[in-house]
């Protein structure tokens, strides 16, 4: 009698630990501006993952399951209205917890570095409990892992007035979806680039 109570409830747990059907959720992390140009590199976080659902969800809604965690970098060119897909980044085990992507640093007009940060999957996260990976891209999409940032490496000042000596005067915005620009200093920013419902970053119609 007691075995087949404890059975029975060992069952309903089971049965009540579910999961929602997987979803897809893609942001604009980032946009660095490289140079004195009109280009820019993007980029993307994409998180394919179930929903907690029945005791899962309690006490506080309950731990998402991530299927898929992965980073998609661009580049882009502002005036042309170009995109350029350059690499991409899929979470390692040990970096799979709160798992992100972003640029440190550019040198130059044609190398960024990518920062992964992450945490053991399966386990706690915190800024404490973080690893970190570091990669070297070039604007022509070559990637290769590297130890350190090299010294002096950072990212441009961000102003809105144009600075001493710059050409092609652009500035970059974004609301998580949609990459606007202007190109006046008192100009509207302009939509050109936006997160479609597969996730991929195309253009803006004009």
């Amino acid at each position: 009698m007691i075995r087949g109570a404890i059975i029975g409830i060992v069952a309903l747990a089971l049965t009540a630990c579910t999961y929602a059907p997987e979803e897809e959720r893609a942001v604009i992390a980032q946009i660095v501006r490289i140079g004195d140009s009109h280009q820019a590199l993007v980029v993307v976080q994409h998180d394919t993952y179930r929903r907690p659902t029945g005791l899962t969800a309690f006490p506080d809604g309950g731990k998402w399951r991530y299927v898929e965690r992965r980073a998609v970098e661009y580049l882009v060119d502002a005036s042309e209205r170009t995109i350029q897909r350059l690499a991409e980044q899929s979470a390692p085990d040990h970096l799979w917890e709160s798992f992100a992507v972003h640029i440190p640093g550019v040198e130059g007009d044609s190398v960024a570095y990518l920062s992964m940060t992450g945490c053991p999957r399966d386990g706690e996260c915190s800024p404490r409990l973080q690893r970190s990976s570091l990669q070297r891209l070039s604007t022509g999409g070559q990637v290769r892992e590297v130890s350190e940032l090299p010294a002096g490496v950072a990212l441009p000042g961000s102003m809105v007035a144009r600075r001493q000596g710059e050409t092609r005067y652009v500035r970059f915005s974004s609301d998580g979806d949609v990459v606007t620009a202007r190109f006046v200093e008192d100009g509207p920013f302009e939509p050109l680039f936006r997160l479609r419902d597969d996730g991929t970053l195309w253009v803006v119609d004009r």
